[in-house]
């Protein structure tokens, strides 16, 4: 998959991806409302990558998803697309380091996402789900229309906001 804006580019991810994902994996904010991957070293990361390479190439376009400031092809952040098992419409997502955010760029690589979500599988309806702490991501969901509905268990034994996205 490849994705471009006038200042992004959003692509698959490489297993030479494998230095900036550790950073990322471990920035404090993405393990406080993401996850915490666990990811101790480079190479522990390039495996993770690996893994996550063939389970993307299982998802007929969806999956995860690369950053990258088209200006200086510096590693941003991530985007995700995905199709879970216990859900009937596609979900987005995303993750971008600290030099990464106030300027845009995580609107801007959603907007991208959510288009070719809609487009290429025909969504009418697209869901987001944030920590109910995560007032920034919630903002931004909300810049871009989608609306709270509500709470559920999505990931673990712990409660997620849910948004919707619904295209007219």
């Amino acid at each position: 998959m490849f994705l471009e804006s006038k200042r992004l580019i959003i692509r698959d991810i490489q297993i030479s991806d494998a230095s900036f994902y550790f950073e990322l994996f471990n920035d404090p904010d993405w393990i406080r409302f993401i996850s915490d991957k666990n990811l101790k070293s480079v190479d522990e990361t390039e495996k993770y990558l690996k893994k996550m390479k063939t389970e993307n190439s299982k998802l007929g376009g969806l999956g995860f998803f690369t950053v990258v400031l088209k200006s200086t092809q510096e590693l941003i952040g991530t985007s995700t697309a995905l199709q879970r098992e216990s859900l009937n419409f596609v979900d987005i997502g995303y993750g971008f380091l600290p030099k990464g955010r106030g300027k845009g760029y995580a609107i801007e690589a959603t907007k991208l996402i959510i288009n070719y979500v809609q487009e290429t599988f025909n969504q009418k309806k697209v869901l987001a789900f944030t920590k109910p702490n995560n007032d920034k991501s919630q903002n931004l969901l909300k810049k871009l229309d989608f609306k709270f509905i509500g709470y559920q268990v999505i990931f673990d034994e712990d409660e997620d906001a849910v948004f919707e996205l619904l295209k007219i």
